[in-house]
């Protein structure tokens, strides 16, 4: 008899830690109030288990029903709703674990472990969220016990894929072969993983990013004077004291990118803008009569900073024209010198690069021409296209769906479909390895907003 998730997770209980669980038969005599009844604060998920799925050609990932998380009392009325599936062999009850992540790991090797994880509970396996995705083995301190369980797990079972939950005190609660070739741009998930590690959630690549960019041969000076002078233009004329985060600034290949806290902090408010203009023509005036060549660069750096808060304001050329002068003159006077990338990634990035902590989702990081992440490529052109609103909605024949998350109801369709556009989705959601064993074209991560109009 091939193995199965029940005989798998047995094994998985020998070499790392798995929540607790009781496995039965038809022919067992249970009384699962008895088994719960020691722990009457605890939830459990009363899996399927079946010689037909998570085998080594087709995994049928997330066909079998698994109920949970649920109560003690509920548990008797979830094996008899198990039970009432003839394909069903095994049921396993297990004890549900509280985690602040859930997610998946693809173990191809010792070197090259990809995982994905949410803080949706099951976000990733069903589809629902955009995951944050990172390539092990990794130094970081965050990642090394997860590292740790799953070189182990993966010495065991060889290729595999493992569902775990939590990061810090990871606990692994199913494994199965991977049936088919997963192709994923690395460089894109280190990206994704180191910009993770920094404090600062948001990056922004604004008028400042953009003229570190221009000027990238004296970019080692530029951020230095930069923050200096904006620092003193704040505290002169905002009576403000900005707090300036470390790293203020990275860069990724040929593009900078300004630290959100930061950026945040250069919004002048109302109440600043008013004052501002009141000022402004004075201001003008000022830096008008100086001469250029005399000023140092501290001066300059502050008159720039000067006269783009004015531009923004009140948007005219001469003001823009000041300030490009004072730039070329910041330029012919500063030592040459080069910041090194913080990451190198050939494809530019959208303007913006949003991660949310609280759902561990990649809000916006996005190449600047990328159509989404293509699992399985195909024609996503030729139609006809049907929009999937809800999971209940039964999905027609020879149609390509377009929906917002990869539902476990799409895999029981996924046979018949042309193919699958979505909204969210992750590499390892059980519908993207039901796309990938019937090789049904699937592109995940991607704006549906075209097909919905």
């Amino acid at each position: 008899m091939p193995e199965t998730k029940a005989s798998r997770l047995q094994q998985l209980s020998e070499i790392v830690s798995v929540p607790a669980f009781t496995v039965i038969t038809r022919n067992d005599e249970f009384d699962p109030d008895g088994h719960t009844a020691g722990n009457p604060s605890c939830q459990y998920m009363v899996r399927s288990s079946s010689a037909t799925e998570d085998q080594a050609e087709f995994s049928h990932a997330g066909q079998s029903l698994t109920l949970g998380p649920v109560s003690p009392g509920k548990v008797a009325g979830c094996i008899e709703q198990l039970w009432r599936d003839d394909s069903v062999d095994e049921i396993i009850i297990q004890q549900y674990v509280d985690a602040s992540h859930w997610g998946v790991a693809f173990c191809f090797s010792e070197e090259s472990i990809l995982i994905e994880y949410s803080a949706v509970f099951e976000g990733v396996t069903s589809g629902q969220v955009s995951p944050f995705a990172a390539l092990l083995p990794a130094e970081l301190e965050r990642y090394r016990k997860l590292y740790q369980g799953l070189l182990m797990i993966y010495r065991r079972f060889g290729p595999c894929d493992v569902e775990f939950v939590n990061l810090d005190d990871p606990r692994y609660v199913q494994v199965r072969p991977i049936t088919r070739d997963i192709t994923f741009d690395a460089s894109y998930v280190r990206l994704k993983m180191g910009l993770q590690e920094y404090e600062t959630e948001y990056w922004h690549e604004n008028d400042v990013c953009r003229m570190l960019s221009e000027r990238d041969d004296h970019s080692e000076v530029l951020p230095g004077l930069y923050l200096d002078a904006v620092s003193r233009v704040y505290r002169d004329h905002f009576n403000r004291t900005l707090v300036i985060p470390d790293p203020a600034f990275i860069r990724i290949s040929d593009q900078f990118f300004m630290a959100g806290p930061l950026q945040e902090q250069l919004i002048p408010g109302t109440w600043g803008t008013i004052r501002l203009a009141f000022k402004l023509p004075a201001l003008l005036a000022t830096i008008r009569e100086r001469t250029l060549k005399d000023c140092s660069l501290d001066e300059l750096m502050y008159d720039s900073v000067l006269l783009s808060l004015a531009y923004d304001l009140n948007g005219k050329q001469d003001v823009f024209n000041d300030r490009e002068a004072i730039r070329v003159e910041l330029e012919r006077r500063m030592p040459k010198g080069r910041i090194s990338p913080d990451f190198h990634y050939d494809t530019f990035l959208s303007d913006t690069i949003h991660f949310d902590k609280k759902t561990c989702c990649w809000i916006t990081l996005e190449h600047r021409d990328s159509q989404g992440i293509v699992v399985v490529p195909g024609d996503f052109d030729a139609g006809p296209y049907f929009i999937l609103e809800n999971r209940q909605q039964a999905i027609p024949p020879d149609v390509i769906v377009v929906t917002r998350q990869l539902y476990p109801e799409i895999g029981q369709a996924v046979k018949n479909i042309r193919g699958i556009i979505c909204e969210h989705g992750a590499l390892s959601a059980h519908v993207a390895i039901l796309a990938r064993e019937y090789r049904v074209p699937l592109k995940i991560q991607t704006s549906i907003d075209e097909y919905r109009s």
